[in-house]
């Protein structure tokens, strides 16, 4: 990158921390402006569209690319770099540039990751902001993975089995969505090309930063054995360390509010997979960016920030014990019978700010002014929420018995800080008056000292007889008398120029010069000063950083039970049954997010399933009929449930679910070498591999990747398999376009068919979608895509070439179709009424008699 010949001492300070930090943007500190160099100042003029200019050259003549900043918008560019996937170390200057000799002494005081962020500007948002590490064993069985969010202190570890095609490690990273994603040294291409697919930030760990697990966390968290973190695996110990071990190199510094690490077990939750999360939108939408269409962005109707996260860390990992999700029910409960109470608690909580954020700013140190007036307001709230629940049972009686009381935290910050101050405290203008009486002594030096320099102001202007005379101040010259052309020739001898203006001159006198000299030493006092006192308001509140902690997942939760509660009543949901065994049965179920957007009002359904009972439901019938958003709806229904939320529907009795699949729509991986239908195999193969009992299975469509008597018998044997797995098996909704599937009904016991009613006329048909008994031969293709606007000429032709293919199989004794409802606009028998109005003629009836027939009309109606 660099000449190794000669360059200025500044540009050998830039290559020395180039090459300690080859993989940052290095932002260099240059008196009032953080300066890039060489390829940084390229890649900085392009990503944040500033000037490139250069600097001086390099030993070969080359000008030297240059791009800046201002030092005092380092806050609005730095989180720019670090949201387009940048690393930036930042190098400050370490000593006074009025005392150095020779070149500014300087030093990277932090480097900022996408994983490692925690300043307040980097991190929109509530969301958890995950460095996630990754260290495997020798013979590539188990794969540990170590989360840690250092913003809020959340550290945890998973053990996933080391599997061709990472399907483990592909749901994980679905899950928590890690911005950055930390890899020891020579880890296997597959997996490294697998983890370049993620488009996350791949992060190579220097050597010796995944060994010595154990000594690195006992260490840190001063424990003599990790016995008490219930975490024994060595790849996830390795892990942890390595996460803990990068984000204290990258910010230099001990990071005293991360305080343990837990580890998350596969079996206390139902597994949601990274096919499941995306087909069924519980994160991320599948087209577009419109967070409401998620599970998650339906649901999140938190106040607060904690709470949005607890939120998406529950969906993402249902519950799977009863008892533990009737506790949360009984919660949700509590609130929709007080709907007042409700509404007054989620009032508070809308008070209440990003205490957990705040905390770990805190520890840090970088907490601004601002962010302390907030946790006040915030702690102030604390004794409204325990008062507001004093009446609370259950898990809302347990959360509030464990968050900490604050008393006098709050006062003690606004008695310190002013009311309106500055984002920055190095600037000065923090602390309250009255909160330091040292404080206040020398700002009435700089009080009296300017009430001082108008008294002379106006003593001078009648000792010289000058109206004009004016005493300013800048930057450059300190204070000074200035006098306009035109008054000069009153200047007393007394005075000495200073400075000579387009306007006149600058003067100064000997006790003007006194005052200013103690003026500029007490504002220099002042400063530091303030500095020091708001520095140890920061290091007194360190020491609540684990009752803040504490405080936070417990009004996260609150938070979470009371957005349940409101979105259960504004959505008339119903509290479901969790019941031992395999029974799945739901009266009038409805799609969440779907029924508020369906013209006409969304039709609810039923279903009833059970692994030993109608384990299998075989679903035919038109695309648009609705058999996808029944599908989603079911699998949506189960998981709501076990997160404790109610349901959408008039009753609900669900046996626990382990795991939900969902084998649903086409897609391509191109960049891996896949066609649709091997990925389409792929996630059968998963499913098939790894389903039990417990397990609800969604499958639209299998086989229609290859040819049709392939996908047939993929499909045929794929709906056996599920169906031989002992006496049970798991319950499987299988929505198919192989119409000769449904024979299976009278050939396996556990199966049964359903259709989506669909009426009928002679020019139209209407999508009724409701669920019912029996099956259909009818998919309605060319209707939807007439619909789709396809040309009528091709409409036409698909219309013939259908009639002739019915009548072929017709004629061959093919497979009998049949229904158990037919919706169809079919003569009916005529009534009484219409035979005599049929029969009757109004042109040969008086008005008498035309009267006298409406009555009989209305006897006949009246008797029917």
């Amino acid at each position: 990158m660099v000449s190794p010949k000669k360059l200025t001492p500044a540009m050998e300070q830039v290559k020395t921390f180039k090459e300690k930090y080859p993989d940052c943007i290095l932002f260099m500190r240059m008196g009032d402006f953080y300066e890039t160099f060489f390829e940084d100042a390229e890649i900085c003029a392009r990503e944040l569209d500033i000037v490139q200019t250069s600097r001086s050259k390099d030993p070969e003549g080359n000008p030297i690319p240059l791009a800046g900043i201002p030092y005092h918008a380092v806050d609005l560019y730095l989180p720019r770099m670090i949201r387009k996937g940048y690393k930036v170390a930042v190098c400050e200057q370490v000593e006074d540039p009025k005392l150095a000799k020779g070149v500014v002494k300087r030093d990277v005081v932090r480097v900022v990751t996408p994983g490692t962020a925690i300043d307040a500007d980097v991190i929109p948002g509530p969301t958890a902001r995950y460095l996630m590490a990754l260290c495997s064993d020798a013979k590539k069985t188990v794969m540990g993975l170590a989360f840690l969010d250092i913003s809020t202190g959340e550290f945890f570890v998973r053990e996933i089995p080391f599997e061709p095609g990472f399907s483990a490690l592909a749901t994980e990273i679905e899950q928590y969505n890690p911005l950055e994603i930390l890899v020891p040294q020579g880890i296997s291409a597959d997996l490294i090309s697998f983890l370049a697919s993620t488009c996350k930030v791949l992060t190579p760990g220097r050597s010796g930063l995944f060994v010595d697990g154990t000594a690195e966390l006992t260490a840190a968290f001063c424990v003599s054995s990790l016995d008490g973190f219930d975490v024994s695996s060595a790849e996830c110990i390795n892990a942890a360390a390595a996460a803990l071990r990068y984000a204290k190199e990258t910010q230099k510094t001990s990071l005293p509010h991360i305080r343990g690490f837990s580890r998350k077990y596969a079996n206390d939750a139902m597994i949601l997979d990274a096919i499941t999360l995306r087909n069924l939108e519980i994160l991320n939408p599948l087209r577009g960016d419109r967070n409401d269409t998620t599970l998650f962005g339906f649901l999140n109707r938190t106040k607060t920030p904690m709470g949005s996260r607890v939120l998406r860390s529950t969906i993402t990992r249902p519950l799977t014990s009863p008892e533990k999700i009737n506790h949360r029910l009984d919660a949700v409960g509590f609130f929709t019978r007080r709907p007042v109470l409700l509404s007054g608690t989620r009032t508070i909580l809308s008070r209440f700010t990003d205490i957990e954020r705040i905390a770990g700013r805190i520890a840090y140190g970088n907490a601004s002014p601002r962010d302390l007036l907030a946790l006040a307001s915030s702690l102030a709230a604390v004794p409204e929420l325990t008062a507001e629940l004093c009446g609370a049972e259950g898990l809302l009686k347990d959360e509030l018995e464990q968050i900490p009381s604050f008393d006098g935290v709050a006062d003690l910050i606004l008695s310190a800080i002013v009311d309106e101050p500055p984002l920055v405290y190095k600037n000065g203008g923090v602390i309250r008056e009255g909160y330091s009486s040292d404080l206040d002594q020398i700002r009435n030096i700089v009080t009296n000292g300017r009430d001082w320099i108008a008294e002379l102001q106006q003593t001078e202007r009648e000792r010289t007889g000058i109206r004009s005379l004016k005493i300013a101040y800048n930057n450059v010259f300190g204070y000074y008398i200035e006098i306009t052309k035109a008054n000069l020739h009153l200047v007393p001898d007394t005075y000495e120029r200073k400075q000579t203006t387009a306007n006149g001159e600058r003067f100064t006198i000997p006790a003007l010069r006194e005052r200013e000299a103690v003026m500029a030493q007490a504002d220099d006092r002042v400063l530091a000063l303030e500095i020091s006192l708001f520095e140890s308001l920061l290091t007194h509140l360190s020491e609540f950083v684990p009752a803040l902690q504490q405080a936070s997942r417990s009004i996260g939760t609150i938070d979470m039970i009371a957005a349940f509660a409101d979105l259960s009543l504004s959505g008339n949901y119903v509290r479901p049954e969790l019941v031992p065994g395999t029974e799945l049965l739901i009266r009038d179920g409805r799609h969440p997010i779907v029924e508020n957007t369906v013209p006409g009002g969304y039709v609810p359904n039923d279903t009833e399933m059970s692994s030993i009972g109608q384990q299998i439901l075989i679903l035919t019938g038109a695309n648009m009929a609705g058999k996808s958003t029944y599908m989603r709806s079911v699998a949506l229904i189960c998981i709501m449930a076990q997160t404790g939320c109610f349901v959408p529907a008039s009753f609900a009795r669900i046996g626990i679910v382990d795991r939900v699949f969902t084998r649903v729509g086409a897609s391509d991986d191109l960049a891996g070498g896949q066609s649709t239908f091997m990925v389409e195999m792929l996630e059968l193969a998963n499913i098939l591999n790894n389903a039990t009992d417990q397990s609800l299975i969604l499958l639209d469509e299998i086989g229609r990747g290859t040819s049709t008597v392939d996908g047939y018998a993929i499909a045929r044997a794929v709906l056996e398999y599920l169906h031989g797995k002992g006496g049970a098996g798991p319950r499987t909704l299988f929505a198919t376009h192989f119409h000769q599937l449904i024979g299976m009904e009278s050939e396996l016991r556990r199966v049964r068919n359903y259709h989506f009613a669909v009426k009928e006329d002679q020019h139209d048909i209407t999508f009724l979608r409701k669920l019912i008994p029996g099956a259909t031969d009818r998919s309605y293709g060319i209707h939807v895509a007439k619909i789709a606007g396809v040309p009528k000429k091709v409409l036409v032709r698909a219309s013939d070439l259908l009639r002739e293919a019915l009548t072929q199989d017709a004629s061959s004794g093919g497979t009998k179709y049949y229904t158990q409802m037919l919706l169809t606009d079919a003569e009916p028998a005529p009534s009484a009424v219409e035979e005599r109005i049929r029969d009757a003629d109004p042109n040969m009836m008086t008005p008498m008699q035309a009267l006298m027939f409406i009555n009989e009309l209305k006897a006949l109606l009246e008797k029917k």
